[in-house]
């Protein structure tokens, strides 16, 4: 018992000086808080980094919706497109060799009949 009470009274008399709010050197406290400053910086730009992100998304989500907008817009003009060509492209009927050769046939018949009449 005697020895622990020398040791609390060593303990107590020969004790650190008491610290003023912080227990490290004014060289340390100096270099935690440009330590600090320069993360704080990091995390600004980190931020504004995601933010600008965040905002290329969101324009690239708008531009694939336009994309896929312009898409069936094109897909549907080329279907217009098809059914003007079928509306327009001539028929069988239409193909002026074709009215030729009856007509050059016909013309030939019809002389060579008239010249068997005799």
């Amino acid at each position: 018992m005697y020895k622990l009470l020398i040791v609390l009274i060593f303990s107590f008399t020969f004790t650190q000086e008491p610290c003023e709010g912080t227990c490290l050197s004014e060289e340390e406290t100096q270099g935690l808080y440009s330590n600090i400053q320069a993360l704080e910086m990091k995390r600004e730009v980190c931020e504004s980094a995601y933010l600008n992100l965040e905002s290329q998304i969101k324009d690239y989500d708008v531009s694939i919706l336009n994309y896929k907008e312009q898409m069936n817009l094109c897909e549907e003009q080329i279907e217009i497109k098809n059914d003007m060509i079928k509306t327009i492209k001539p028929k069988w009927y239409h193909n002026r060799y074709l009215w030729f050769g009856f007509g050059v046939f016909f013309t030939s018949s019809s002389i060579y009949l008239a010249g068997q009449i005799d």
